[in-house]
């Protein structure tokens, strides 16, 4: 029957807010709760549904959630909507209506700090007993208005069972939204954790290695105090509490590189140019562990960003490569274009211990590392860095086999 259509219409309508709430509460904006639950308001008034010898109308549901999940200022114009809009359909006694929706809006002002207090179960008992509420008063209020007296016994209660559906709805659509909140609150609840246990981690990374060097240099200098200390060993120690210092400088940086604000000067960076610098600086180092190093660069390439934190990069990597081959092997880097793509990619193996699946996966994690002494920092700051160039870094290692590095970038003056 066409009140089929019609009915299916409402009832899509008026669970259509839920759909869009959940963007919608992010801002809690009252103006845009008010576009929101105004559409379905709007809707359910012009297309009601006729069914049983009464009327399925169901604009009190957007109407009371509206007025209850955005406030006063929601309410206000909710109920000022539904008065003007009444108005333009016709056939009605504006004054008349809007005496028998006041007793409506009393109580639902009334309500608000208890509704803002209240579980969801409770939420849904206020939201039912109100939409029964408006049903009872404004249809009954008005038409004793209008002097028709006998209308009560004649026909509401006959209807009765239809407001009782209506009211059961409005309840659902309050468990929904319910939901809706609460999976949203576990959801910035999960991220807010997410985020303090990476700043403690990193915290707890910053301090544990940062006291271990100071501990040392704290020795060196009571010892370095003593007068009987010979030339050779005064020398010796200041050495090495210069390395501490240096360390701990080191994993300061470190840190700073990940914390600091990114305003940096981009530049263009010629690939061959930077990564022979890098190679050069690895070069003595390398030549220590008996490490190879080799380079192939087919054609120029370059791209942009900042030329020192992109050389850090380039050395963290070489670095934690000769470092992942005590007994010596081979460093190879070279890089590829992809002219269609307008990407480069650049590759660094290593014919080192390699990583198994558990170490890949962690790796670039705060606070952890594959090296005995290693605090894992300089592996974030390589991703902090190409990220920051909008670039992407791919690990690919295997026990025994070593590890690659592939680091893709867009081209300069893409």
């Amino acid at each position: 029957m066409h009140f089929h259509s019609d009915l299916i219409l409402n009832a899509l309508i008026i669970f259509l807010p839920l759909i869009f709430y959940r963007l919608v509460f992010k801002y809690k904006n009252p103006i845009l709760l008010f576009l929101l639950f105004l559409v379905p308001l709007i809707i359910t008034m012009t297309f009601p549904v006729a069914m049983f010898q009464s009327v399925l109308d169901l604009r009190g549901i957007p109407l009371i959630l509206g007025s209850f999940y955005g406030g006063i200022y929601t309410a206000s114009l909710l109920f000022g909507s539904l008065i003007a809009y009444r108005l333009i359909l016709g056939g009605i006694d504006l004054w008349h209506y809007t005496m028998a929706l006041l007793p409506t809006a009393a109580l639902v002002l009334a309500s608000f700090r208890a509704f803002a207090g209240a579980n969801a179960k409770k939420r849904m008992l206020m939201v039912f007993g109100v939409c029964l509420f408006l049903r009872v008063t404004v249809v009954n209020l008005y038409l004793l208005l209008e002097g028709r007296e006998n209308f009560f016994a004649a026909t509401f209660l006959p209807s009765l069972p239809i407001i009782l559906v209506q009211c059961i709805m409005a309840a659902l659509c309050v468990f929904m939204i319910e939901t809706i909140r609460n999976q949203m609150r576990m959801q910035e609840e999960m991220i807010k954790s997410e985020k303090m246990k990476v700043v403690s981690e990193i915290a707890a990374s910053v301090a544990h290695e940062v006291r271990n060097p100071l501990t040392a240099v704290r020795g060196f200098i009571q010892l370095l105090s003593d007068p009987k200390l010979s030339d050779r060993k005064r020398q010796e120690f200041s050495v090495i509490t210069l390395e501490e210092l240096d360390r701990a400088e080191s994993i300061i940086s470190d840190y700073l590189s990940l914390a600091k604000p990114q305003n940096e000067k981009l530049e263009p960076i010629f690939l061959e140019v930077e990564l022979l610098k890098a190679c050069q600086l690895l070069s003595s180092y390398a030549n220590l562990q008996n490490v190879e190093i080799e380079t192939d660069f087919a054609a120029p390439a370059a791209v942009r960003g900042n030329k020192s934190k992109f050389k850090q990069a380039m050395i963290n990597i070489g670095k934690n490569a000769i470092e992942a081959m005590p007994d010596g092997g081979k460093l190879a880097l070279n890089y590829v274009t992809d002219e269609h793509a307008r990407t480069v990619t650049i590759t660094i193996r290593d014919t080192g211990v390699g990583m198994n699946a558990e170490q890949l996966k962690r790796l670039g994690s705060p606070y952890y590392s594959t090296k005995d002494k290693g605090t894992g920092l300089g592996t974030m700051v390589i991703f902090s860095i190409i990220r920051g160039m909008n670039g992407h870094v791919e690990v690919q290692s295997k026990e025994g086999a070593g590890t690659t590095y592939l680091i893709r970038l867009p081209l300069h003056g893409r």
